[in-house]
């Protein structure tokens, strides 16, 4: 049976992979979509930007229901430009724009891009980081959590 935990993580990054102009977006940024922990990711040589990081995080705790789990999964999405841009914050509000509008949420629908795994997703307040602190790239953190069900086993 497939991992439902896998297989929601996999979906958003399907999910933020269609950003390019060629779906009505701004930006490639979804040619460049990576899964891992930033730090780790721009340390590596001829590490390309923009660069969408699908990075763990805190999950919400989960909600009960009858013999189920009701799961939020927590993930950061960061955004990460060049900071040798001239115009580097430009860019940045191009992708973080362009992500805001492929993760929203429709009211009352499931997202069809997770289903049947995914139950809804929840987006936090984005948060800017400036280039520095041993970090050269300027970035955009967006909290986000995908909501699922994990079901019980009953012996």
């Amino acid at each position: 049976m497939p991992n439902k935990l896998s297989l929601i993580r996999r979906a958003l990054l399907a999910r933020l992979g269609t950003i390019t102009p060629a779906n009505g977006y701004r930006t490639e940024a979804g040619a460049n979509v990576q899964s891992g922990w930033l730090n780790e990711l721009i340390a590596q040589e001829g590490i390309s930007y923009p660069l969408i990081v699908v990075q763990p995080a805190k999950d919400q705790a989960p909600g009960k229901g009858p013999a189920a789990l009701r799961m939020a999964r927590g993930f950061h999405v960061i955004l990460a430009v060049s900071s040798q841009l001239n115009d580097y914050e430009d860019e940045l509000d191009e992708i973080e724009l362009d992500v805001l509008e492929v993760l929203m949420p429709i009211e009352g629908q499931f997202p069809q891009w997770g289903r049947p795994h995914l139950a809804g997703i929840t987006v936090g307040a984005p948060e800017r980081h400036p280039p520095g602190d041993g970090m050269s790239p300027a970035a955009v953190l967006i909290p986000v959590y995908l909501h699922t069900v994990i079901e019980g086993r009953i012996p």
